[in-house]
């Protein structure tokens, strides 16, 4: 569950900070508090972003104020790419999750980079095709799994971006039970009792907005039997 996508965007990652970040233009965006606005739907599409520190949430809210997260930004990553398709505006939103370093790159600056970097285009390229994976794999999940299932996929997917702390024994995501919610597309009440379940099977350990995990292998291997219950 962990590991192609971090390799297949490094590479993007170090043209961006190469290439990108200390062109004239380009401006260093430093959101001191969490869900700061990073753009809203309906502003304009014409910039594109790199997260040098922190984390960044793109998601979109229903007509019943409900939010679905269609994707974690964490550090090296680059999002906003809408900005280099036809659409004017936004459609989606995205705000900070946790402090950091966001650049700002303009669409302008953005492509003529590329003009000169052939290359860029295609680590854009795979940027696109990631992205289309994890949508794909969001809409799967939705679909077939159940809601603890869900959990454990993405709980393995954060722990491996996040990585361990200090001492190498356990993992924490900074998130909220509510935000995983809306990442895992359920209930806050569904989403906050199944965790308590795990939480009491020792699978994961539930703190002050964030979430610990003791063994990603543990994870994995929790998932697997659900997933082999649900197909029995």
């Amino acid at each position: 569950m962990t590991g192609p996508m971090e390799s297949q965007l490094s590479t993007l990652a170090a043209v961006v900070r190469t290439d990108l970040i200390n062109l004239d233009g380009v401006t260093r965006f430093t959101p001191n508090r969490r869900f700061a606005t990073v753009y809203s739907e309906g502003s304009p599409s014409d910039t594109i972003f790199f997260v040098e520190s922190g984390l960044v949430k793109v998601y979109k809210r229903g007509a019943d104020n409900k939010e679905i997260i269609i994707q974690i930004v964490a550090a090296g990553e680059l999002f906003g790419e809408q900005a280099l398709g036809t659409e004017p505006s936004r459609t989606i939103a995205a705000e900070v999750l946790q402090e950091g370093i966001i650049y700002v790159i303009p669409r302008d600056i953005f492509l003529r980079v590329c003009e000169t970097r052939p290359d860029l285009w295609r680590e854009i390229s795979t940027l696109l095709t990631v992205r289309k994976g994890q949508l794909e794999k969001k809409i799967e999940l939705l679909c077939l799994h159940d809601v603890e299932y869900r959990i454990l996929y993405y709980m393995a997917e954060l722990a491996g971006t996040f990585g361990a702390r200090p001492n190498g024994a356990e993992y924490c995501i900074p998130l909220s039970q509510g935000e995983l919610a809306s990442l895992i597309g359920a209930t806050r009440e569904t989403t906050s009792t199944t965790l308590n379940s795990l939480a009491r099977r020792g699978i994961i350990r539930l703190g002050r907005r964030q979430l610990i995990v003791p063994s990603i292998d543990g994870l994995l291997a929790a998932a697997h039997q659900r997933a082999h219950a649900a197909n029995s």
